[in-house]
């Protein structure tokens, strides 16, 4: 799971895995869609495969690159704790507010 975030810290990568999740996609798509050097997308790419986070399917002389969901999934699981985590204390805090902001009733004199 570490590799996972490793390779997600680099922005490039991501930018190609938010280009992956339409579907499949050739090199040259990829270099179109995020602007980046063929070079730097295949090095890029070549990670992600070493990892397991993309597939890679060969037709003919072009190369087509796929998402493979479960490495990142792992690493959405572990990260959906810190979701429910901030989701409950953000309540909690609104809640907090809430309190503080109410009118309070005037005392007798």
């Amino acid at each position: 799971m570490n590799d996972v975030f490793q390779l997600l810290a680099e922005p490039s990568r991501r930018q190609l895995l938010d280009a992956l999740r339409h579907g499949e996609r050739s090199v040259n798509e990829l270099v179109d869609l995020t602007h980046m050097p063929q070079p730097s997308v295949s090095k890029q790419l070549r990670l992600l495969l070493d990892s397991g986070v993309v597939n890679l399917r060969k037709a003919g002389r072009q190369h087509l690159y796929t998402i493979q969901g479960s490495p990142l999934r792992e690493a959405s699981k572990w990260l959906s704790y810190y979701e429910r985590f901030w989701a409950e204390g953000l309540s909690r805090m609104d809640e907090v507010l809430k309190e503080e902001t109410r009118p309070r009733g005037r005392g007798r004199r």
